[in-house]
């Protein structure tokens, strides 16, 4: 809202100038001296007009500007310019933003557009770990930013439920059932060790006694898949805070794409057709008994088998472009991707596959592959005493998100009050939600045990989440609800208007994590209105029967910052205490 006022004063400063053409830059610098705001927009100009230096088009600017917003303007250096405001420019600020209220922040640059968010995706072979839980937790915020930005969003789960490792679940269950029968079998070579195979086993063996014991492979896989993926729903239900139904609006099942049913509106597209559309183009071709994709012609590094040899099943490739061509097929206008490191190069070999069927003809126009956007996301590692906790699903050294959150919840104490079960749940999983979001997906993650367990403003999470119970605190103490915003006027101390400048920033910020696909941006930002608002805590006193003025003011000002904390908390997942 103030960037957007800057930098509406010098595009009217621009045009009386005639020089319209390009859009000014308007940023925030890194050091007060140099004003809220500042623009280097005359360097932008000097191409245009290289009989002037940047700092004598500043100054033509500056003289042409209209300075009513701002306490002055500054030409710096070679042809910044620095904008500090009037008092009263931050105090209407305030003021709108008191006026939309919970409609602050919103975007509408979604507005009638469809988007599709795919993420989790985890074979279900074993439960989700630290890892999946990053994924989880990006495509759950992603989704509630994009809802926030208008649009009709639906979550999806490419469920993997064919191919070699669910294959291996089933033969790591038989064995492990065999042996508690007494009739041990050798162990697959690469199948799955954890203690969660031995316990599927035993329900097994509760269930069904000995009668399993000459059972198919594929009759333990499909016992083991339906209890694995259950627990896979409890658990996102858990970290989502939602009822298991309402987790995913669509479980894509691997299966349709072997299929032949082409009534199945969400797999039009098989595997079949895909190898049938490649071979036709000249992308697929036969060796040495394998069906080969010919990435290379593409502009990839090497080629990739499709459709194995000695099996004649598909490897990972075949079907995910054969889903991402469903995708398209399914109309939505952005289509989003969430993938960790191990993807890098099999997206991009599956992506431009894709793109050689679209611009072969074999999809529609309007199947652009450029709807498609894929972020990948770095590794997380646990710390716990300093040191990494290694993680395996096979060898069942691994940490699920359930064991973190149930860990996290052991040590947390809060006001006797309002200590229970719930209240412990929520402030854990709020802990393992937000050092998921602190960092930037391309960047690895060191979620340190010892400090999320933490109860003091060391940690990030508690740090936030007390910026929000003091303000519960001051209007539980207050007779006031609300300040009256006809006395706005009153905030003048630095520390209000670097508050308000903060909320002011808030839209800005929604927009770029939106675009960016970036959660980290709200996360990093929430620590910085909450140490703003300690810093005015700390310094000011809210509730002053003896200048209700100036109260008035203030718990109008502490309004905004709860308004704002709470829409934030809402777009990461977060849920707001009532007290610490």
């Amino acid at each position: 809202m103030l960037r957007a006022l800057v930098q509406e004063r010098l595009c009217e400063s621009l045009a009386s100038l005639g020089w319209a053409e390009i859009t000014p830059e308007v940023t925030v610098p890194d050091k007060p001296e140099f004003g809220d705001f500042s623009s280097n927009i005359a360097f932008a100009l000097k191409a245009q007009r290289p009989g002037a230096s940047p700092r004598q088009i500043a100054e033509k600017i500056v003289a042409h500007l209209d300075k009513s917003p701002f306490e002055r303007v500054e030409v710096v250096g070679p042809g910044f310019i620095n904008f500090f405001l009037q008092p009263e420019t931050v105090q209407h600020a305030l003021r709108e933003i008191l006026e939309q209220e919970y409609h602050y922040g919103k975007l509408e640059m979604g507005r009638g557009r469809r988007a599709l968010v795919e993420f989790v995706s985890a074979n279900p072979t074993g439960p989700l770990t630290i890892g999946h839980c990053r994924q989880a937790v990006l495509g759950d915020v992603i989704s509630r930013l994009l809802e926030n930005a208008g649009y009709d969003v639906t979550r999806e789960y490419y469920y993997n439920d064919a191919g070699r490792q669910m294959k291996l679940l089933g033969e790591s269950v038989r064995a492990r059932y065999l042996e508690l029968l007494g009739q041990p079998v050798p162990f697959p070579e690469e199948g799955y060790h954890g203690e969660y195979i031995y316990e599927i086993a035993r329900e097994i063996q509760k269930r069904h006694d000995t009668s399993w014991a000459t059972a198919s492979v594929e009759q333990f896989k499909e016992f083991a898949e339906t209890d694995l993926f259950s627990e896979i729903r409890r658990t996102l239900s858990r970290l989502f805070r939602l009822p298991p139904e309402r987790v995913f609006d669509i479980y894509y099942n691997e299966t349709w794409l072997y299929a032949h049913d082409t009534q199945n509106a969400l797999a039009s597209v098989t595997n079949a057709q895909v190898l049938q559309w490649l071979s036709e183009l000249g992308f697929a071709y036969e060796k040495d008994g394998a069906i080969w994709f010919k990435a290379t012609a593409l502009g990839r590094p090497q080629d990739r088998v499709l459709v194995r040899s000695h099996t004649g099943e598909p490897t990972y490739r075949l079907p995910d472009m054969a889903y991402h061509a469903n995708k398209l097929l399914r109309g939505f206008d952005l289509i989003i991707d969430i993938f960790g490191a191990d993807h890098q190069d099999t997206y991009q070999d599956v992506l431009a596959a894709v793109r050689a069927l679209w611009e072969g003809g074999k999809l529609p126009k309007e199947c652009n592959p450029d709807k498609i956007h894929v972020l990948i996301h770095q590794w997380v590692n646990l710390l716990r005493g300093g040191q990494p906790v290694k993680m395996s699903k096979r060898m069942a050294t691994f940490v699920t998100i359930d064991e973190l959150i149930d860990e996290i919840k052991s040590t947390v104490e809060l006001d006797p009050t309002l200590d229970s079960e719930q209240t412990r749940e929520d402030f854990s999983v709020n802990v393992v939600r937000y050092f998921l979001l602190m960092r930037s997906a391309d960047s690895h993650v060191q979620f340190d045990l010892d400090l999320a367990k933490r109860q003091s403003k060391d940690n990030p999470v508690y740090y936030v989440m007390y910026a929000y119970t003091r303000i519960r605190s001051i209007f539980d103490k207050s007779r006031e609800s609300i300040g009256s915003i006809e006395s706005l006027g009153a905030l003048g101390a630095q520390e209000e208007l670097a508050l308000i400048k903060k909320l002011d920033e808030f839209p800005q910020i929604v927009r770029d994590a939106t675009e960016h696909l970036a959660p980290h941006f709200i996360a990093v930002y929430l620590h910085e209105l909450a140490g703003i608002f300690h810093d005015f805590y700390e310094k000011h006193r809210v509730l002053d029967e003896t200048n209700a003025e100036l109260m008035h003011a203030r718990l109008a000002l502490c309004r905004g910052v709860q308004m704002v904390l709470e829409s934030a908390f809402a777009l990461l997942g977060l849920k707001a205490p009532e007290r610490m």
